[in-house]
């Protein structure tokens, strides 16, 4: 079972490459996985036999219609059927039982309608739509109207609709059984013994909970806006605190809570990530802005003790805990927690000895940065406030030069280009990633 919502795109490829386009950058917006013919690698295997699988593997599949029909195999796979490799790849989705979503682009006045492709466009799209047996279509006519529509479409399946239920139906019947471990052949680098060195603190972000699966930001303001009777313009003009602000108001804390609770509960079951696993085996400590409970399912699943602290609760310390998990917004499974408005804000920094906990650990302790973007005020503002003479860790895929010239040298941070997996499990050297030299 992939860690990604995967949606296969489906389309006449030269004609409509902007479209396609479009439609990747709703899905990626979201953390789904876009399945394309552009992105999937080749590995000496027929073209057919190479893509058939990615469609099987899909939980939904988007269907772009253009003004052509599309090139129809005449030898090979498909060649006795008389069909375009669009509608091929349709009827196996039909057949796995893959929601399909299709966008009809508007033909324009004076468009062909009596060459043989055109006859079969439009045969095609009667078929799709058609009342007894299709589904229902949408119309655009350019890629940026395209990429909304289908944006706004795709968050369907985070809420409890047609589309979730669809794709919870898909996932119940190719699922499989979730792993009990990690055997993983390296194990994570073990803290120093030295008592000269600081011990290593790991500050998370949404990067990790990328990983594992869940919906983006993106996903949940969208949503949020959508709840609010925006449209996806108007929500990116606004914070996710604005968005909270106004949906607690007009909806109450209660439905509020439950649209974030629903985001966390995506129809694909997510597991801790190998890099979670590590991190709970590595790290005595943990700092995260994130509401999941991906860090205390790693331990579970190692048997590791572990006590969790979040603003505004009174949690007592325990004695035999190997994890301290410091949650700075909150915890999903206790939603009085969740600082999510700008009013959560105010209640969690009214908490001084949870502050007075993690900047104690930031103040004798080697930070490690992984998943988070750093640019948040409240973020920064924090790492300013730890003692600036130990020199810490930022690990991301890639570093943006201005982040390493105007952050990391602000907050004496060393910049890893790693993945979270890697840096975590593998032995580093010299030659095993790439250093920033900022």
């Amino acid at each position: 079972m992939p860690a990604k919502i995967r949606v296969f795109i489906s389309s006449t490829m030269d004609d409509l490459a902007n479209e396609r386009e479009a439609v990747v950058e709703a899905i990626n917006s979201l953390n789904f996985e876009p399945v394309n013919a552009e992105g999937i690698l080749p590995n000496g295997g027929k073209s057919w036999d190479v893509l058939e699988p990615e469609i099987r593997t899909s939980l939904i599949c988007i269907l772009i219609q253009g003004e052509r029909y599309g090139w129809i195999p005449q030898e090979g796979y498909g060649a006795d059927q008389g069909k375009s490799v669009t509608h091929l790849e349709i009827d196996i989705a039909r057949h796995e039982g893959i929601p399909i979503l299709p966008f009809f682009k508007k033909l324009k006045y004076g468009a062909d309608s009596t060459s043989a492709d055109a006859l079969l466009r439009d045969k095609f799209r009667k078929e799709i739509a058609d009342w007894k047996d299709g589904v229902f279509r949408s119309e655009f006519n350019l890629a940026s109207d395209l990429k909304d529509k289908v944006f706004r479409s795709l968050l369907d399946v985070l809420t409890g609709t047609y589309l979730r239920t669809a794709v919870e139906t898909r996932v119940s019947k190719t699922a499989t059984a979730p792993p009990t471990n990690y055997a993983i052949e390296t194990p994570p680098p073990k803290p120093s013994t030295d008592v000269s060195t600081p011990p290593e603190v790991l500050f998370a972000g949404a990067g990790l909970s990328l990983s594992a699966g869940y919906p983006s930001a993106n996903a949940l303001a969208g949503v949020i806006g959508q709840a609010l009777g925006l449209d996806p313009d108007q929500t990116s003009h606004h914070t996710l605190a604005q968005l909270f602000d106004v949906a607690e108001t007009t909806l109450g804390r209660t439905r509020s809570i439950s649209i974030v609770n629903e985001l966390l509960n995506p129809p694909l079951p997510i597991e801790p990530t190998p890099a979670h696993v590590a991190a709970v085996q590595r790290f005595p400590v943990i700092l995260t802005t994130n509401y999941d409970r991906l860090f205390e399912l790693a331990c579970d699943m190692l048997d590791i003790t572990y006590i969790v602290r979040t603003p505004g609760d009174d949690v007592k310390d325990d004695a035999t805990r190997a994890v301290t998990i410091f949650k700075i917004d909150g915890s999903i499974d206790r939603p009085e927690t969740l600082v999510l408005s700008p009013a959560d804000a105010d209640r969690a920094r009214n908490d001084a000895s949870f502050w007075a906990k993690v900047e104690n650990v930031l103040k004798t302790s080697r930070p490690i940065v992984i998943g988070h973007s750093m640019r948040d005020a409240n973020s920064v503002n924090l790492m300013s406030k730890r003692n600036l003479e130990i020199k810490g860790v930022y690990v991301a895929p890639v570093i943006d030069p201005i982040d390493g010239r105007l952050l990391l040298d602000k907050l004496n941070l060393s910049g890893i280009e790693s993945s979270a997996s890697e840096y975590l499990w593998k032995k580093h050297t010299s030659t095993g990633h790439k250093t920033g030299d900022w």
